[in-house]
């Protein structure tokens, strides 16, 4: 897996002992491990299938995993669809100039109350920092007061202040732009290779702590998720739900329903260079 193509060498699960891996657990245990789906799509992917429903799904669906590695997934009880997207860490506060994982003292949320910004900050008290969701709702107050405009630029060319001592850069919002480009990106291609776009998506499902956090209003404003925010659904910790369901259930159909998911290299897709630059882009306020 440490080399191109990035994939298994053998398909399907791992087994090993506990000796194999040096883990302290009775010999007769077994240890193993779901496969993954395809190069940078590991093997959390497939419980997140199995815990949403995707694949059973009527209609056209999408489960989204945003991290520095964001992993899309579209389909339906038809045909799975999954990718990766080098997303980059600004969703976790990470390459953000006052950014930080989402602890005290971190604005979480944003809001524009009566023309001015409004904060909430974890756990009270002075703010230190910006976390993930509170990045997002940042450039979504920026872009509604137009103090941002759609091409990221700050209408002032300097910094957006927030509360206290903590301000958004200017390239703060550049590396949103490049996280939720290249997992608008991937959405976008994803549903082309159904004959739909991400207005058809029924439902998607956010997995994730981040997930959970991250406004749907504000994902919407900024461009993340260009449908209404009813038909985005904050799904938790889909991972650790499907690995639990797989310690119960039969192993064939999990098997079988790995190997239903197609994935979908995003460097092979001649229109991904244009698709991305185009998402970058930020909707006009209104």
């Amino acid at each position: 897996m440490a080399a191109h193509p990035f994939e298994p060498d053998q398909p399907g699960r791992f087994k090993f002992s506990p000796r194999e891996l040096g883990w302290d657990l009775p010999a007769e245990a077994v240890v193993e491990f779901l496969p993954c789906l395809g190069s940078f799509v590991g093997s959390d992917i497939l419980p997140g299938i199995v815990a949403t429903g995707l694949h059973a799904s009527r209609d056209l669906v999408a489960l989204l995993d945003l991290g520095t590695n964001g992993e899309v997934v579209d389909g339906n009880a038809e045909k799975i669809l999954c990718t990766s997207t080098a997303a980059g860490p600004a969703f976790e506060g990470a390459r953000i100039s006052q950014g930080m994982r989402a602890a005290t003292g971190a604005i979480s949320e944003v809001k524009v109350e009566d023309g001015f910004i409004s904060c909430r900050v974890l756990g009270g008290g002075e703010a230190r920092g910006l976390c993930g969701s509170g990045l997002v709702d940042a450039v979504a107050a920026g872009l509604e007061l137009e103090w941002i405009h759609p091409n990221g630029r700050m209408a002032n060319r300097r910094e957006m202040p927030l509360a206290g001592k903590v301000f958004l850069q200017p390239r703060d919002v550049r590396e949103l732009q490049l996280a939720k480009g290249a997992i608008a990106a991937g959405l976008k291609i994803l549903a082309k290779h159904f004959d739909a776009n991400g207005n058809d998506l029924k439902k998607v499902h956010l997995a994730g702590a981040f997930g959970n956090y991250i406004s749907r209003a504000s994902a919407q404003k900024i461009g993340l998720l260009r449908l209404s925010p009813d038909r985005v659904v904050p799904a938790g910790n889909t991972a650790l739900l499907g690995a639990k369901l797989a310690l119960f259930e039969d192993s064939e159909k999990w098997d079988a329903i790995a190997k239903r998911v197609r994935h979908v290299a995003l460097n092979d897709e001649e229109s991904f260079p244009d698709i991305y630059a185009e998402e970058m882009k930020f909707p006009a306020a209104g």
